[in-house]
């Protein structure tokens, strides 16, 4: 259901012990400063947008909101044929509601890839390409 091949699903299981191995919020915010870079997307997020990337690095709010989306992308990973398919809908459903935009959260894809160049996995980041489109398939279904 994934669509990736045994050794694509092998390179996003390793990458991903490797970037949660961290801890949630560590690795999350890790996630968010690369996504928060970008002043548009920035602006999408209330309790960030006016406060300077200074000031969230290392901050509560930022760890927090970043432990949730790790929570979500470790729940895809692990279920990544189909059974945590229900994970990005929720959270689809939850985006829709705030009106947020299936593109503006397609600007995580980005986060993602630095992060998984930043810690050595780049290797992996065609693989997490493929999974990151089925999870945006997912995720924009319940909109």
């Amino acid at each position: 259901m994934s669509g990736l091949s045994a050794a694509e699903k092998k390179a996003v299981q390793d990458s991903w012990a490797k970037l949660s191995a961290k801890t949630f919020p560590i690795a999350g915010e890790d996630v968010f400063m690369a996504l928060l870079k970008n002043e548009g997307t920035k602006a999408n997020f209330k309790k960030f947008k006016d406060q300077p990337l200074s000031k969230l690095k290392g901050s509560a709010v930022i760890r927090d909101h970043g432990e949730k989306v790790m929570q979500v992308f470790d729940e895809f990973v692990k279920g990544m044929d189909g059974g945590g398919d229900e994970a990005a809908k929720r959270i689809g459903r939850m985006h829709k509601g705030l009106g947020l935009t299936g593109g503006q959260i397609g600007e995580m894809k980005g986060a993602l890839v630095e992060v998984l160049n930043n810690e050595g996995c780049g290797d992996a980041v065609g693989a997490w390409g493929k999974l990151f489109a089925r999870f945006m398939e997912v995720h924009t279904s319940v909109y």
